[in-house]
């Protein structure tokens, strides 16, 4: 880069007119996200309906926006004055997207569960008494509350349950707080890279800014266009058809979309080796990945099918080489192809790569923040000033080290668990904001279970294991994650003109209803319905437990130093680093790194669910694109986001059906 390159990036942005401050967004906003956390959680712990909060497009937000903005329209109409512009919408929308992540699972559906599994699941059979005493009671609620957390038929809203969970409580948001600031001070440090000078699509923020806009002088509106509707019927009707068939009449016609259904495994008439490795291979079709993956790039979207198919080869290559047993097929770590292990060595060189290509970057800011002749402008579109995002990633970091420590966590492996778990997330939200996959994914086995798989558990003393068993919740599954969705909320900010402080402002505000919501609404739902009863989802309860097995199986059978998973995560490292520089250097590469990343770190069950989806995404587009050019491919653009919001319309009103009608609903998404 030239000094005059560089000259001109340090000066101020052009100024831009920023939609005016607006109280009623803030009330609005804030209003909704309990509600929305509150129909979240009976929906996802007691109904067990669709994925309200777990997908990448956020259901329940997505279709709170469109219940606003029917009402906006009435407003537009018999009170013009009282209707809200694009800018309030979206500030709501940012409001709610970037906080009601929390409550869901890998968030607060796992720490709640989790901070009552000692006392009710220990044993003498399971020795966890041989481990116990060296948890912190600090961190968990006071044992006189557990029973009753359990056994339902109670109400949270005591005295004794309160107090009992104060603590615990005040200590984990404060945590979570540091831990979601850390996110947010690294998001904004990457936002103008990504956004302004790479240009990333940034899928999820594409659907709202498209359906708030009523503009025709900004393109064309979406609501108008018969096409949209014709998309939107389509998935809506398919969808409720399934939901009545399911869960009212079961000889009432529907079509099948979801990979559930048993003429849906493609694989299961296969049974001899080596090919039977692969008789467990599942098709689906669901709508809202169709949509979604009609709006990324080509590349990205060829090279995710393309990559898990090539990994389902390379398994049956190994079964017919005897590199592994035909048995084996369900494992992704410690088994050939170390699928899980590449995914690891994947996710490390996509967020390795993401910071060296924003190096350049971040070392404006840097000396824009702390330099001599500092320039207090450069950062005045930022959500945070540079400063304040260096020094908040330093503070941070060091606090949740020190939180690590006060767990028993030795304070090098805290700094090396953080360090690690933020490339992870770094890589996700490349993933996320290049790729728009529905679901998130992370590298299996995670931040803990790397560093322990690879290292071996006897690297570590007891404490250490133990504190780090403490951080599961967060690190176990990453279907809601935040870094993505601050992201995501500072490109529809700057597509709104939302002034980035503004922003700020709300993410902080939603963040901290959102978490004593999701508090509030999960101990009352456990307390009501009791978490060992058949009223609630097992497989959320049970969080309570899977931690503390993972670690009494540490600590029981300790092993050594993996060479293999070690070795093939540093294969991992290295395809992904060929295959970006590849693709910088040759247009015509078809491979794209997050792909083959996507693919070996979710090639279990939720990419085994999608991947047929996200091929018949990819097949519309190139079709469109290879016979009708980009002018055919901007004329269809609206049928997808209609298949978009009807599966996500369908699957949220059946949920609210269900819910007044105390039943359980049908799961439009996932499976």
């Amino acid at each position: 880069m030239t000094t005059d390159q560089t000259s001109i990036e340090d000066q101020a942005p052009p100024a831009v007119n920023y939609a005016p401050f607006s109280k009623r967004a803030y009330v609005i906003g804030l209003i909704l996200c309990p509600l929305i956390v509150f129909w979240a959680e009976y929906n996802e712990v007691v109904a067990q309906g669709a994925d309200l909060i777990a997908m990448s497009l956020i259901m329940a937000v997505v279709f709170a926006l469109m219940v606003l903005m029917v009402i906006n329209g009435v407003l537009r109409k018999f009170s013009p004055k009282l209707a809200l512009s694009q800018a309030e919408m979206m500030l709501i929308y940012t409001i709610n997207s970037a906080s009601v992540g929390i409550c869901g699972i890998g968030m607060m559906q796992f720490l709640v569960p989790q901070l009552t599994g000692p006392p009710q699941y220990a044993t003498p059979a399971n020795g966890w008494s041989k481990w116990m005493y060296l948890l912190k009671s600090w961190a968990f609620p006071d044992k006189s509350v557990i029973p009753d957390y359990y056994a339902g038929n109670s109400t949270f809203f005591t005295p004794a349950h309160v107090v009992g969970w104060v603590m615990p409580i005040v200590i984990w948001s404060c945590f979570l707080f540091v831990l979601l600031y850390c996110m947010y001070c690294i998001g904004t440090l990457l936002r103008r890279q990504w956004m302004e000078s790479e240009r990333l699509i940034f899928p999820m923020a594409v659907v709202p800014l498209e359906i708030t806009n009523d503009n025709p002088a900004e393109g064309p509106v979406i609501w108008k266009n018969k096409i949209f509707w014709a998309g939107f019927a389509l998935a809506a009707v398919f969808e409720a058809m399934a939901s009545i068939h399911y869960t009212v009449n079961a000889k009432f016609p529907y079509v099948p979309l979801k990979p559930n259904e048993p003429l849906f495994n493609i694989g299961q008439g296969i049974t001899t080796p080596p090919w039977s490795v692969i008789n467990n291979t599942l098709i689906g079709f669901y709508p809202l990945v169709i949509g979604l993956i009609y709006l990324l790039s080509l590349d990205v979207s060829f090279s995710c099918w393309f990559f898990f198919l090539l990994l389902k080869m390379e398994n049956v290559a190994c079964v017919a080489f005897g590199a592994r047993d035909v048995h084996d097929s369900g494992s992704m770590t410690g088994t050939m192809p170390y699928a899980g292990n590449q995914g690891v060595g994947a996710f490390i060189g996509l967020g390795a790569m993401a910071l060296y290509g924003s190096w350049p970057h971040l070392k404006r800011a840097f000396v824009a923040a702390f330099g001599r002749t500092r320039n207090s402008e450069s950062d005045a579109d930022e959500p945070l000033t540079y400063r304040t995002a260096y020094l908040g990633i330093a503070i941070s970091m060091v606090l949740m080290v020190i939180f690590g420590v006060a767990l028993g966590v030795a304070w090098y492996v805290g700094t090396l668990f953080f360090i690690l778990f933020m490339i992870y997330v770094i890589a996700l939200t490349r993933i996320r904001v290049e790729a728009g996959l529905p679901w998130s994914v992370g590298p299996i086995p995670y931040t803990a279970g790397t560093m322990v798989g690879i290292a071996g558990s006897h690297s570590f003393s007891s404490p250490t294991l133990v504190g780090l068993s403490m951080f599961r919740w967060f690190d176990a599954d990453w279907r809601s994650p935040q870094m993505p969705n601050y992201m995501e909320a500072m490109k529809i900010s700057q597509g709104a003109r939302i002034n980035p402080r503004h922003l700020t402002l709300a993410v902080a505000l939603g963040t901290v209803v959102a978490t004593l919501a999701s508090w509030i609404s999960l101990l009352a739902i456990y307390y009501s319905f009791g978490a060992s009863s058949s009223h609630v989802n097992s497989w959320r309860t049970d969080q309570a437990h899977y931690g503390f097995d993972t670690l009494n199986g540490w600590l029981t059978t300790p092993h050594g130093f993996d060479g293999p998973s070690f070795r093939w995560s540093i294969v991992g490292i290295v395809i992904v680093v060929l295959l970006s520089i590849m693709r910088r250097n040759f247009v015509w590469w078809p491979f794209h790194p997050i792909g083959y990343a996507v693919a070996n770190a979710g090639s279990g069950a939720p990419f085994e669910w999608v991947w047929m989806s996200i091929f018949v995404g990819w097949l519309c587009k190139y079709l469109t694109l290879r016979y009708g050019g980009i002018q055919a491919f901007r004329r269809v653009m609206p049928f997808f986001i209609g298949l978009i919001l009807g599966d996500y319309a369908a699957g949220a009103i059946s949920s609210l059906i269900f819910l007044f009608a105390h039943m359980n609903g049908y799961r439009t998404f996932p499976i």
